[in-house]
């Protein structure tokens, strides 16, 4: 697709997008959204009303884009363990793409902290799934459900913010290097389901 065939409207997102994550909210304005969309002021207006709405939709499509997957996931219902391993396995790689795919956003979302309801929506239901888990002896009903999602998203969301600078200081590119990709992605849920004591 060439840049005359993007609409003015998701010109205006991508745009968006990569001015908050790189200058904030605060530090971006209208008409420089504008001029590096290359479309005229009165089109932010009329698709978004204002920049509050540009951000809400920019928010809005990164939601839907992260937990389309992991709620199809999560929403129904278990039959054995090796499901629950293999849906948590699906979660965790599917969240790692879309964290990595659209890092800019994660960004502007982690900066600028939005009313993010499909967030709470897919923690409650993480958090539900893995109750359902412990009730079926799958997961140890010690452990505390949201602590072991908060570990998960942490993990994820940790590596993705930080990998500039963990490839600066220690080498390992998860960006860019999809061999040390997926090494991260299996030892993390080797440690998950298995712990790390012998």
């Amino acid at each position: 697709m060439t840049n005359k065939q993007i609409s003015a409207k998701d010109k205006l997102i991508t745009s968006g997008a990569i001015l908050f994550s790189e200058k904030g909210f605060a530090g971006v304005s209208v008409r420089e959204i504008c001029k590096h969309a290359q479309t005229s002021i009165s089109m932010i207006h009329h698709y978004f009303k204002n920049k509050q709405g540009l951000l809400e939709t920019i928010v809005d499509q990164f939601s839907a884009k992260t937990f389309a997957l992991p709620m199809q996931l999560l929403s129904t219902q278990l039959h054995g363990k090796e499901e629950f391993q293999s849906r948590i396995e699906m979660l965790f790689e599917a969240t790692l793409d879309v964290f990595i795919n659209e890092r800019e956003i994660l960004l502007v979302v982690i900066r600028e902290k939005p009313t993010n309801t499909s967030y709470l929506e897919f923690q409650k239901c993480f958090v539900s799934f893995i109750k359902g888990a412990q009730k079926k002896g799958f997961v140890r009903k010690e452990l505390d459900a949201s602590m072991i999602s908060g570990f998960m998203l942490d993990r994820l969301l940790n590596q993705v913010l930080f990998a500039p600078q963990i490839k600066q200081d220690f080498g390992s590119d998860l960006l860019g290097d999809p061999v040390y990709k997926k090494d991260w992605y299996l030892s993390n849920l080797d440690i998950l389901f298995n712990g790390m004591l012998s």
